[in-house]
């Protein structure tokens, strides 16, 4: 590995260049001046800060210098701090260059220690793309190595030696079990004995820790002692940066703007695609604003990994109902309220793609408005245990479809009565059948109708957005031939540029509302055993009853169900829609005889629409 003598001298404002004269790894010949701070070293006023260049086979068109402040601190200190750092960043240095001179299919593992090194997927980076990924990885080594350097732990007492006497115990018994598991040779006197060689060591550590380290009995054999995990496990919940209050961190100065301010302006350009009036946006301040409440309102370039995974360790104990989380208390004072779980936990789904779905691009798209290497690009996050997975989907039984629709059909209100039908009959999301207009409807081909949901529609003689989750979901659907049979078409088609669910339209968040009064009608259908028979249940049936079809192949139930295509690129080919003989299959593919759809015949749908929800309803 090399690194040139001497590197430019350029410096971010604030910082002074007649401090900055050298960040180079071998000292120049050349004495400095008494004033210099020294190698690796510049001074910010009466701060340091260590400095240092990625070497020239690393940092292809990388020429920002590596910056880690240290603080108002003495200068020896600063030396010997300083000293340290360039030791550790050479050591970077080297294994980076390693990894990055070995071939793809190097026997030592070229691109799982890339990956370990730079942070994320490396394949296909570029030079100047891995020399940025090299700058980030080292920055944030020394970072990590100024903490331990600044702030060392202190030494153990005879009693937490102990406790780590009693871990290492546990570890080689269960190496020996491990490999008498397997077949391989193994210590008989500690695989043949493991479980009750460990349960004396756990009760022998809960008694007297101390004794744990005294030499082991019989030339290296475990001792006769009562042991117990306990105090192991004590031992091991250790404070470490993710524990801290992230809020109070010191940070190092940035010029970039406040989080909340990136924030701001990353919604201002979704309220211009989406509309003010959206109420994804009206969640994303929600989540931003508890984001900034539990970590700090700190500059964007400022934050790291260790932020999010913070956060998300606080969120686990999020409660999931609305009830729970009164307005008068903070942040932290509900979370405080539900480390018992007693108020059950925040499900995994809605911090994996809910909150981070919404923090994560507030850093990616201010890294691009304010030029800055984003900190948190590829991060690999841990969610806990205690988060609940999401609850999939389950079919429903044809008697169960007969009583939902039974249960619609005698109440006022056209949603409840045709939503789950619709849903049925066209495996759409819940969302977008919301917002279905007239006009959507169109005969396609002879005889066989069709919905095409556009991004932005006419609606009450104004131009409207409508929140479309995929490309795949603009592309036009196919109503079945029932739906034309009792009039519902040709009712929807009257209606013209106005919607079809208009009482659920004039609220605040149409989509939300739906499914609020779906989940209801459910439950008042009997319908409430198990919470993966929910609307999207509809969906699932119409899927797997179009699989049953042996005409209708996988890449048409895709485009008719609102889903990417799959598979090979071949099957990418040919057209994005529906054909007029695809499209028939959809539009007469058999009902299913158990199920009773005679009630949805002769019914009032001018009705129905104006009837208004009464407000014990709402």
């Amino acid at each position: 590995m090399s690194e040139s003598q001497f590197v430019s001298l350029p410096v971010s404002s604030g910082v002074s260049s007649q401090n900055a004269e050298i960040i180079s790894a071998n000292q120049p010949k050349t004495r400095r001046p008494r004033s210099s701070p020294g190698l690796y070293l510049i001074k910010t006023g009466s701060a340091y800060m260590f400095q240092m260049r990625l070497p020239k086979a690393i940092a292809g068109e990388v020429k920002r210098p590596i910056r880690v402040g240290l603080g108002v601190i003495p200068k020896p200190q600063a030396r010997k701090i300083a000293d340290k750092l360039a030791t550790i960043a050479r050591e970077k240095f080297e294994r980076i260059e390693i990894a990055m001179s070995k071939a793809n299919n190097d026997e030592n593992g070229f691109w799982p220690l890339m990956e370990d090194m730079l942070g994320g997927d490396v394949d296909g980076l570029d030079e100047e793309a891995k020399g940025k990924r090299a700058w980030q990885a080292v920055t944030m080594s020394l970072k990590s190595a100024l903490y331990d350097i600044s702030s060392p732990p202190p030494p153990s007492t005879a009693e937490e030696e102990g406790n780590f006497a009693m871990m290492r115990g546990l570890v080689q018994i269960a190496q020996e079990k491990a490999r008498k598991d397997a077949g391989e040779d193994y210590n008989k006197a500690l695989g043949d004995n493991a479980e009750l060689l460990a349960r004396r060591l756990v009760e022998r550590a809960k008694d007297d820790p101390v004794s744990l380290l005294m030499p082991p009995l019989g030339g290296g054999s475990i001792g006769k002692g009562k042991i117990s995990a306990r105090a192991g496990l004590v031992n091991a919940k250790v404070k470490t940066e993710v524990d801290k209050d992230r809020r109070f961190v010191e940070r190092e100065p940035s010029d970039k703007p406040l989080f909340s301010i990136a924030a701001s302006e990353y919604l201002a350009q979704r309220v211009t695609a989406m509309g003010e009036a959206s109420g994804d946006i009206k969640t994303a301040e929600m989540r931003l604003n508890i984001f900034v409440e539990l970590i700090g309102d700190h500059p964007i370039d400022r934050y790291t990994p260790t932020d999010l995974q913070a956060f998300i360790n606080l969120m686990q104990f999020w409660p999931s109902k609305h009830n729970d989380k009164p307005s008068h208390l903070s942040a932290r004072e509900i979370i405080d309220s539900n480390r018992d779980f007693s108020k059950k936990s925040i499900a995994k789904n809605t911090l994996q793609n809910g909150f981070m779905g919404v923090i994560k691009p507030v850093f990616s798209n201010a890294a691009t408005q304010h030029d800055f290497d984003n900190p948190v690009k590829n991060v690999a996050l841990k969610y806990p245990k205690a988060a609940r997975d999401a609850v999939s989907a389950e079919p429903l039984s044809a008697k169960k479809l007969t009583q939902l629709f039974r249960t619609g059909v005698q109440s006022p209100y056209i949603d409840d009565v045709m939503m789950p039908l619709l849903g049925l009959l066209t495996s759409r999301r819940l969302g977008l059948l919301t917002h279905l207009v007239g006009t959507d409807i169109t005969e396609k081909f002879d005889g066989i109708w069709v919905a095409e949901v556009e991004g932005i529609a006419m609606v009450g003689g104004k131009w409207v957005r409508r929140p479309i989750k995929t490309t795949e979901s603009g592309r036009y659907f196919v109503l079945h031939n029932f739906l034309v049979e009792i009039g519902y078409v040709e009712w929807a088609r009257k209606q013209g540029d106005n919607f079809l669910f208009p009482q659920l339209m004039q609220l605040a968040n149409p989509a939300k509302n739906a499914s609020k009064y779906m989940r209801r009608l459910f439950d008042k259908a009997g319908i409430k055993d198990s919470p993966g028979e929910r609307f999207h249940s509809l969906r699932g049936d119409y899927i797997s009853q179009a699989r049953e079809d042996k005409k209708i192949g996988e890449r048409e139930r895709r485009m008719q169900a609102g889903h990417a295509l799959g598979g090979d690129d071949h099957n990418k080919y040919g057209w994005k829609t529906l054909t007029e003989s695809e499209a028939e299959m959809f539009a007469t593919l058999p009902l299913n005889p158990k199920i009773d759809f005679s009630m949805f015949r002769d019914l009032d749908f001018d009705q129905l629409a104006k009837t208004r929800r009464r407000p014990e309803d709402l």
